[in-house]
């Protein structure tokens, strides 16, 4: 961001909303997404799983590889969970497109948005607990 480069960040299920919108074009849209520089693609794997939507991570992933584009992914998922999502084993060249261009960097910790969450529970039952009164 200092540097002026140009991010996109989104998620898959945003993605193959636009890929079927009204009037987009599906290659206009995986144009479009790897025309910036780079691309961060968040909360990977809570989109609905179909083979459309395999078929279309597939697309932007290659077509990020081929362009040699970065890709930045981010996922809840485990690594077995991302081989087989969802209990399914994806097509051959699905994975290889993922892991010719994938470096897998695990963090571990705790979820800082079940902390919030939290947070606002307790923040929220204490009010509840002055209206009684």
């Amino acid at each position: 961001m200092e540097q002026g480069t140009a991010v996109c960040m989104t998620n898959f299920s945003r993605i193959v909303n636009d890929l079927n919108g009204r009037g987009n074009n599906r290659n206009d849209v995986i144009d479009r997404l790897c025309s910036y520089p780079l691309l961060i693609i968040d909360d990977f794997g809570i989109e609905r799983e179909t083979d459309y939507t395999l078929e279309q991570i597939y697309n932007i992933v290659d077509s990020r590889y081929r362009n040699q584009r970065p890709l930045i992914v981010t996922t809840n998922l485990a690594l077995g969970e991302l081989e087989r999502p969802a209990g399914r084993c994806p097509t051959p060249a699905f994975m290889t497109a993922c892991w010719k261009c994938a470096f897998p960097i695990c963090f571990t910790g705790e979820n800082f948005r079940r902390q919030a969450a939290a947070q606002k529970m307790a923040k929220m039952q204490a009010m509840m607990k002055q209206e009684r009164k």
